[in-house]
């Protein structure tokens, strides 16, 4: 059975749908170092062999939606190593600080994107922190689909 790396159904309409289809055409994992040229986003930080680098559709109200990923492909949470996750914990350490991110969540999707409801099947770490409303003196929500 030949690889996935995305997966259409997932994605999100717009602009996104269209990137998401005329990437599973090409059969590559856009993640990938060798493949990494949709991403139109400036990388802010390196750790090994991971990099942090903002969300290009970031989700709706996000102040703040980053993203961390990894140059070799790894689909499932076993295939992280210890020096993954440290890697990711600086990333994530450096952008709370960078941002003043006064709260927020740390996601990630990992496995079969069929059940995941992940558009991009390459592990990867979403750092959200969601817009404050100042009126309702709270912050709004923001929906990380899973399934």
């Amino acid at each position: 059975m030949k690889t996935k790396f995305v997966n259409a159904k997932n994605a999100r309409k717009g602009e996104y749908k269209g990137i998401i289809k005329k990437i599973a055409k090409t059969g590559k994992c856009p993640f990938c170092k060798k493949n990494f040229k949709y991403h139109k986003k400036p990388i802010f930080k390196r750790k090994n062999d991971w990099f942090l680098t903002d969300n290009s559709w970031p989700y709706k109200n996000t102040a703040v939606h980053l993203m961390i990923l990894g140059e070799k492909h790894k689909e499932k949470f076993s295939e992280l190593t210890k020096k993954d996750l440290e890697s990711v914990a600086f990333l994530v350490n450096w952008a709370v600080k960078k941002w003043n991110i006064k709260g927020g969540g740390l996601a990630t999707r990992f496995g079969n994107t069929e059940y995941t409801g992940a558009s991009v099947g390459h592990i990867h770490f979403h750092i959200i922190s969601p817009q404050f409303d100042k009126n309702k003196k709270r912050s709004k929500t923001v929906n990380f689909p899973i399934g």
